[in-house]
């Protein structure tokens, strides 16, 4: 009996790594397709621009391109702003101290500040300043509250043209200098040294003066010019009603007027009438004696 259960033990074993074998031997190995392409594993609520290897579409990355390139362009751009502003106020004097506390609100200076007496003490003045190229509008704006405006215009003119050719001429005598100085350093005899001094000294003057204009443009750009002028309105008058009083003292100013006028008409005229007398007088005697 226990013959018989081992053996169908060990019958049994045999049957189970026979049929393991033959289940290996059949599966076949993975094997990656060249066509196969690798695909992001995506996440509820994950974007594809967190994905690996994620590559924009044509479209996309034109619409990327073209924003860029304005942007650049606005960057580029030199642009010089100006206006002329001018301002019906109350007091001028006040509005010339408030035009200079927005200037220097906005972080700007003062170029030049007038205030003139007029007729009737009613006063003028001007005021221009410089303020950044960013706070051109409000400072203008705030400017132009502080009273009523009587005309304003704003000019913005374009001046990228003309540094990009300053540039273009700077980098190009900069080459040359450095060529000059080279050839000076090998220079054999005082003549070719001479000659290439004398170039270097062409050269390094229209540098500075693209330097200098350069820093003009630069300046201008920066900062935006605001002139200001202000005047106060008209005073309109109104005729006051007569009085004795007034009549009283005008027609004595008057007689008295017309007293002086007469005393110096004689005192002009008094040495013609004494000359005449003179002469009448002489003429009578003349006469008598022809007659007698």
């Amino acid at each position: 009996m226990n013959k018989t259960i081992f053996l169908m033990l060990i019958l049994f074993t045999l049957a189970f790594l026979s049929a393991g074998c033959t289940s290996f031997e059949s599966s076949e190995p993975l094997a990656l397709s060249k066509d196969a392409v690798w695909e992001p594993v995506m996440y509820e609520g994950e974007s594809d621009e967190n994905t690996l290897f994620s590559v924009p579409s044509p479209q996309m990355a034109a619409g990327y391109a073209d924003r860029a390139s304005k942007r650049l362009q606005v960057q580029d751009q030199k642009i010089i702003k100006t206006a002329n502003i001018k301002i019906e106020v109350a007091n001028v004097t006040a509005s010339a101290e408030e035009v200079k506390e927005i200037a220097g609100r906005y972080d700007g200076l003062i170029q030049s500040l007038s205030v003139y007496a007029g007729t009737k003490n009613r006063y003028t003045g001007s005021v221009t300043i410089r303020v950044p190229a960013e706070y051109f509008d409000d400072a203008l704006a705030k400017i132009s509250a502080i009273g009523r405006v009587l005309s304003s215009s704003v000019s913005a003119e374009d001046v990228t043209e003309e540094y990009v050719d300053l540039e273009a001429q700077r980098d190009s005598l900069s080459n040359q200098l450095t060529q000059y100085n080279r050839l000076l350093s090998r220079g054999q005899n005082v003549t070719e040294i001479l000659v290439v001094q004398k170039e270097i000294e062409r050269v390094q003057l229209e540098l500075d003066r693209i330097f200098g204009r350069m820093k003009y443009l630069d300046n201008r750009i920066m900062l935006s010019t605001i002139s200001v002028s202000l005047s106060e309105p008209l005073q309109v008058e109104t005729p006051e009603g007569y009085s004795i009083p007034g009549v009283i003292s005008e027609g004595i100013a008057g007689f008295v007027d017309t007293v002086v006028w007469l005393f110096i008409a004689i005192l002009t005229l008094l040495p013609v009438l004494i000359l005449a007398g003179a002469g009448y007088w002489v003429y009578q005697r003349r006469v008598k004696n022809r007659q007698g």
